[in-house]
């Protein structure tokens, strides 16, 4: 069966998991559909794939030195406990609903996507040097983050949180509209369309030099142009003037 959450998508220990819930609620605004707790949880999952931020484990992140202010007097083994969880982030239901978000790879991945894979992010407190590439889950409460990954390394992110049941980017380059039947060979002739002109060629070449029984209209026909040449005048009863 395909992984269905974060955990699975990047092999984490549940210990991390738990780590990864306190810090994310922590750090981030709660409010919303917790897209900045998402954010928060994209920005360290996006630290782990860059791999120079403390390794991989969470936990190590987390307590990498000068980073995440929220976990400063925290210890590793604090962070991966549910009840000392629980008891930071307001109650269990609190910490349980803060872990579905960050363990959900729909959510967290589209975070990542969205902040391009940010290795940083600043609270309310520095918007003024906020940068207008910088990203903003909502604005006015959340953090904005920046300094996304190197193109190489935000693939392989996206790699990963590409699994079955998450929408793919479909490319619309190729689904141009075409133009209405009756103006695709609007060009101000009223001539055949090149396919049909084509038609006639193979139609002329095929009956090059098969002879035709002439019938009596075509005789009278020839007769009359015959006519008409003598005295200068067109007289062909099927000639049709612009034509």
């Amino acid at each position: 069966m395909a992984p269905k959450t974060v955990q699975q998508l990047f092999n984490l220990k549940p210990e991390e998991v738990n780590a990864l819930a306190v810090l994310s609620g922590l750090e981030g605004y709660r409010g919303g559909r917790g897209e900045d707790v998402a954010a928060v949880a994209a920005n360290v999952l996006a630290r782990r794939i860059a791999g120079n931020w403390g390794g991989i484990d969470v936990r190590n992140i987390a307590k990498s030195p000068g980073q995440y202010e929220a976990v400063f007097d925290y210890s590793m083994q604090q962070l991966a406990d549910p009840a000392f969880g629980a008891q930071k982030l307001g109650g269990e239901a609190e910490y349980n609903r803060i872990r579905n978000i960050v363990n959900d790879p729909s959510l967290v991945g589209e975070q990542f996507k969205r902040s391009k894979g940010a290795q940083s992010f600043k609270g309310v407190s520095a918007y003024g040097r906020r940068q207008p590439q910088d990203y903003m889950p909502i604005p006015g409460k959340s953090n904005y983050y920046h300094d996304p990954l190197e193109s190489t390394l935000f693939n392989r992110g996206l790699g990963i949180f590409n699994s079955p049941g998450t929408p793919r980017v479909t490319p619309t380059s190729t689904n141009r509209p075409q133009p209405p039947p009756q103006l695709a060979n609007a060009s101000g002739s009223y001539g055949p369309t090149p396919e049909e002109s084509m038609r006639i060629k193979l139609m002329q070449k095929a009956m090059q030099g098969v002879s035709q029984p002439e019938n009596p209209a075509q005789k009278f026909i020839n007769f009359m142009s015959g006519i008409g040449n003598n005295l200068g005048v067109i007289t062909n009863p099927l000639s049709t003037p612009g034509y």
